[in-house]
């Protein structure tokens, strides 16, 4: 696994937003399903992303020259933290207003959804531009078919980890949760905005530097 994935997978992973969900979702319902729900529902749909760019960014590498085939990919790099910065620029923002605090309206409905809602809710929580970031990754490490696979499999268990590993404790650690669900509570809450502007502006420089050195080097 090369470097750059690690730090993609290890980008997905910290999402503040799918850890207030689950905190709230525990918390408020005690819904203990509803939170697994949500996190095969992260993992699954970064797979299904990671998987669709190395399907993708691997046909457009396997055409070509070897000039477009380097600056395809560099591009797409380009592109993709482009809108990574976007996201960290409109966050920013969001975080020097009055209502900086304030959680996503849809937080309001975590504690009440089934677990086939929270099962969707894990499917569009993801920054999936991170996914298809990596999956491009992937492609331009010139790995074999199975190789690239073994690659999309270990960056969903990279990606999903911060996701999996804290409804796991709090469901064999069934006393101590409500303790622990109100320290991450109260955590999130005042910092989540931070993790989230400060994560986003990180990795879009990564992929900005990422892909203008690969369009300079075609």
């Amino acid at each position: 696994m090369s470097i750059n994935l690690l730090i993609l997978g290890l980008a997905t992973t910290i999402s503040p937003l799918f850890i207030i969900a689950a905190v709230v979702m525990m918390s408020e319902s005690e819904k203990v399903r509803s939170s697994w729900a949500a996190a095969c529902g992260w993992a699954v749909s970064i797979g299904v992303c990671c998987a669709a760019m190395v399907v993708v960014s691997g046909a457009v590498h396997d055409s070509g020259s070897a000039h477009r085939k380097h600056w395809w990919l560099g591009a797409i790099d380009l592109a993709i933290g482009l809108v990574v910065a976007f996201f960290a620029i409109r966050e920013f923002r969001r975080s020097q207003s009055d209502t900086a605090r304030e959680f996503p309206k849809w937080m309001n409905r975590v504690g009440t959804m089934s677990v086939f809602t929270a099962f969707g809710l894990g499917l569009f929580l993801p920054a999936n531009v991170l996914s298809y970031a990596a999956g491009n990754e992937i492609v331009q490490q010139h790995f074999h078919n199975p190789q690239k696979w073994v690659a999309v499999a270990l960056y969903i268990a990279i990606g999903s980890l911060l996701e999996l590993l804290p409804v796991l404790y709090l469901t064999v650690r069934p006393k101590s949760r409500e303790r622990v669900l109100e320290i991450w509570h109260r955590w999130l809450d005042s910092h989540w905005q931070q993790v989230l502007v400060g994560l986003f502006g990180m990795i879009s420089f990564f992929l900005i530097v990422k892909g203008v050195v690969a369009i300079i080097r075609s």
